[in-house]
Formats: structure tokens, C-alpha cells, sequence
């Protein structure tokens, strides 16, 4: 059986099942485990899975895991994402920042010689501007969403309306040329777009395999995006789709 043909299979599995196991597929296909694990390590870089111990899960699975979970993947990369991302920023600022394990590694990049307000609803970006001596930290209350690691709610949508800033941070569960931003939680998708309406501009540092898939929820449109900073592997021609409604693309 050629690659190209297994990786249909896999694709197909996935789709069906949202994940697959390493020894069944080599059973299934009559090859080498060592051969299905290398079909699944080229098809998660290619952002089409995820790896996980045995075998694989689908991607849009892994997007909607546990934050827990989904902090342990991919770290290198969020962390050249995050340092590409920062550049942005400049004294006096305002930002939101919201939830998500790439925005937590941006709130650990902000340089500390910076002045900035920034108003969260993550634990996680909360706790690593906690000792930033030149942020003034707002975060933002209310029902506290342990899979999600961020407050969601009446409450923190509230706290939310009487803010206003200058960049926000999104952390975007799917990032679609046509669908824009979406998200797998209501609530969660709820707090994205109070933040993006109180706010002059969006930015969204994204990993390849959330590039081109959508999510349930919708949380802004393509052209609402004004900073896109992306890995150095990202397709151009989806990149091309999103320079065309007005995001200005930077590589990590």
C-alpha cells in the first residue's frame, strides 16, 4: 500500500472515529508499527493529527481537549510565537489577552520594561504577569471553566463591557480564511467577542494545524483580524486569503 494511499485511511478514521491506535493500523495495513508511526509524525506536523501515546487524535479532538492537555504540545513553536508576538506591543498600551496556552506564553514573553494595562480572564496569563512589575493587572471574574482555564459568564462579561483596549489577544480554536475565528465553547466564544468589540484590534498567534479549520462558534470575521503572526511553515497560499482582507502576517 503507497503513503499517500495510508494516509487517506488514517484521514478517514479520524473523521470517523477522532482517533486511531498505532497497532491496529499497522495490523490493518500490513506493515511495520514503525511505518504507521512515522505516517502519523509527518501527518500531525502536516497539522492533520495530533500524536498522542499509542497513536493519534484528530485535530479538531485536541483542539477542544482539556487546557491541561493541550499544554504540553507543541511548546517550542507557541514559544516562537510568542516572542514574534510581543513585538507588537509598546508602553501605555491596554490589552485583553484571553485564554489558551499560546496566549500564556505571550503574557511570559512580555518584556518586563514595559507599561502596559492588560485585563485577563485566564489563570494562566494571570499568573505569569503576576509578579510583572510594570503591569497593571486587571483580571476579569466570574464562573470559572476548568477546562477551559478562563472565567466565562454574566459576571465576566460584565467586567469585560466596561473596558476598553488597544490590542487583543484572541486565542482563536480555529482560524478559517472564509469562517474567520470560531471556538468549541458557547460561553467561551461569548467572552471572545465582547473582548474583540471593546477592543482597536485583534491579534492572533496560531500553530499551523489550527490554520484552515473551523470550530462551532463563531467569534469574528477575517477581516477583523489585524495582526496574524504565524509559524514559518505556514502555508502561503491560506496566509495569501488572509493579507487579502487586511492582516498584516509576521513569521516566528
Amino acid at each position: 500500500m503507497l503513503t499517500d494511499e495510508r494516509h487517506q485511511l488514517i484521514r478517514d478514521r479520524l473523521a470517523a472515529e477522532g482517533r486511531v491506535l498505532a497497532g491496529e493500523l499497522a495490523s490493518r495495513f500490513g506493515v511495520s508499527e514503525d511505518t504507521v508511526r512515522r505516517d502519523l509524525r509527518e501527518m500531525a506536523k502536516a497539522g492533520q493529527c495530533r500524536r498522542v501515546y499509542g497513536g493519534a487524535v484528530a485535530a479538531a479532538l485536541f483542539a477542544a481537549a482539556p487546557v491541561s492537555l493541550r499544554g504540553s504540545h507543541a511548546i517550542e513553536e507557541k514559544m516562537r510565537l510568542a516572542r514574534a508576538a510581543v513585538t507588537l506591543l509598546s508602553s501605555g498600551q491596554s490589552l485583553f489577552i484571553d485564554g489558551g496556552t499560546t496566549n500564556a506564553a505571550i503574557a511570559r514573553a512580555i518584556p518586563r520594561d514595559l507599561e502596559l494595562t492588560i485585563a485577563t480572564n485566564s489563570l494562566s496569563v494571570a499568573s505569569a504577569l503576576s509578579e510583572h512589575a510594570l503591569v497593571e493587572l486587571i483580571v476579569l471574574g466570574g464562573r470559572f471553566d476548568r477546562n477551559l482555564g478562563t472565567c466565562v459568564g454574566a459576571d465576566t462579561l460584565a467586567a469585560v463591557a466596561q473596558l476598553g483596549a488597544d490590542l487583543f489577544f484572541l486565542g482563536s480554536c480555529g482560524l478559517d480564511a472564509s469562517r474567520g475565528v470560531t471556538a468549541f465553547d458557547s460561553a467561551e466564544a461569548e467572552v471572545k467577542r465582547a473582548m474583540a468589540r471593546n477592543s482597536a484590534g485583534i491579534v492572533i498567534a496560531v500553530t499551523n494545524d489550527k490554520l484552515a479549520t473551523a470550530a462551532p462558534y463563531r467569534v469574528a470575521g477575517p477581516e477583523a483580524i489585524r495582526h496574524l503572526v504565524v509559524e514559518k511553515t505556514a502555508p502561503a497560499v491560506t496566509l495569501a486569503d488572509f493579507e487579502r482582507q487586511g492582516a498584516e502576517i509576521r513569521f516566528a
